[in-house]
């Protein structure tokens, strides 16, 4: 059993009695809270600790507090310092032009005025964006905007403009654009405007630079790199070989798809052209987006061999009417090669039944191939993801994060389970 008996004369001396165990705390505690006052109540902290405690100590307290407050002014004189740089000024900007701006001598002046201008407009045009009580759109026909209404001007002058003409025409184009970020905006499949996003669009347009090599972009690249990876993990895709890319939307990343899947069965289409392969079909759902026929007109498939399936009251593929129009073709003797399930259709938003899509194109041996442009955002939600159940079994994916992820327009991601193929 534990002793009860009290603590002895000399751990009380040590503990509670001897000032010299307590002083440097105390010391480092008060010197804190003197740096945290005014410098008036700060010094008479300081003084008050004077009267109590050696010289030593004193000197010490007092200089750390000059040495802090000295610090604080430093700070303050520094965002002051700051402040006054990036504050606007008048500055008559009809008498500026392009070549007055950075990188032209003297030019940090004028070009931290024009872009202090240029972010007062988009905060302006951001804070109407998010107000209800504005329009979405402030409408005028064609012609109107065409013929110029209160000096709004698109045409293009053999002469240059002068920066203020240019802020005009800033306020102007967003004065008469469509206010996709409204909260009454519903229109397309866009969310709206985000702020990391904007932000990350005005970093990358100041970085201004391709992604063509690690050479000339560096971290984009290995940025595209991570989050395609990233991207194929939330697929169900856990091996480290697959592949991908960014590209300009959802049509072009569909088309890359039917590209991937044709050089997967057929690589001398390559080198050799169509005339090397047999006719080959696809098909797809009678309420999948447009552009799996665009494709099959771009890439030399024909329209005509770009099947459609039809599908329930629901929207989604009937997987029995797909199994019957593959086994026609291939009586017909034509060459099934791709199927598309749409994740999310552009009418309907209906999602195929992806695991029995998946079932027919391994029995046929058929490249499987989803659509979840819209809809792929739906992996991430611990509620729906279920919506997307086989998607793991595709050999190729479209995701588009300017449809639910917040990321600004465009941005679309071709995503493929193997290497090497596109």
């Amino acid at each position: 059993m534990a002793s009860s008996s009290p603590p002895s004369s000399s751990a009380n001396q040590n503990t509670i009695t001897n000032p010299s165990n307590l002083r440097p705390t105390t010391y480092d505690t008060w010197c804190g809270v003197a740096h945290g006052c005014t410098k008036k109540l700060g010094l008479k902290i300081c003084g008050f600790l004077q009267r109590n405690n050696s010289l030593e100590d004193k000197s010490r307290i007092v200089s750390s507090f000059k040495e802090r407050q000295s610090s604080k002014n430093l700070l303050v004189c520094e965002n002051i310092e700051t402040e006054s740089r990036f504050r606007r000024t008048e500055t008559d900007f009809s008498n500026l032009y392009a070549r007055d701006l950075l990188p032209a001598k003297n030019g940090e002046e004028p070009t931290m005025q024009f872009l202090l201008e240029v972010v007062d407009i988009l905060m302006n045009y951001v804070r109407k964006t998010f107000d209800r009580s504005t329009k979405v759109l402030d409408f005028h026909h064609p012609h109107q905007l065409l013929e110029g209404i209160e000096g709004f001007n698109l045409e293009l002058s053999d002469n240059p403009e002068s920066l203020e003409q240019i802020l005009v025409d800033c306020r102007d184009t967003l004065k008469y654009g469509v206010r996709t970020g409204h909260p009454r905006f519903f229109n397309q499949l866009s969310t709206g405007l985000d702020m990391i996003g904007l932000a990350g669009e005005w970093l990358t347009s100041t970085a201004n630079t391709n992604m063509f090599t690690y050479e000339i972009a560096p971290v984009f690249v290995l940025m595209e790199q991570i989050t395609l990876r990233k991207m194929r993990e939330i697929i169900g895709w856990n091996g480290k070989d697959g592949d991908g890319i960014f590209s300009p939307g959802g049509a072009i990343s569909n088309m890359y798809s039917i590209m991937a899947a044709r050089y997967k069965y057929f690589p001398d289409v390559k080198t050799k052209g169509m005339a090397a392969v047999p006719k080959l079909i696809i098909f797809t759902s009678e309420h999948s987006h447009y552009s799996m026929k665009k494709a099959g007109a771009a890439l030399g498939f024909g329209t005509e061999n770009v099947i459609l399936i039809k599908c329930n009251e629901r929207g989604k593929i009937i997987p029995a009417d797909l199994e019957a129009k593959i086994i026609e073709s291939k009586q017909k003797g034509h060459v099934p090669l791709y199927v598309n399930a749409t994740a999310g259709t552009t009418v309907y938003g209906a999602f195929d039944p992806i695991d029995e899509i998946a079932d027919i194109c391994e029995k046929y041996n058929l490249w499987l191939h989803v659509d979840a442009a819209w809809g792929g955002g739906l992996l991430m939600s611990r509620r729906h993801r279920h919506k997307l159940n086989g998607i793991e079994r595709a050999d190729s994916v479209t995701w588009n994060p300017h449809k639910m992820m917040g990321v600004l327009l465009q941005c679309s991601a071709i995503l493929l389970r193997e290497k090497v193929i596109i």
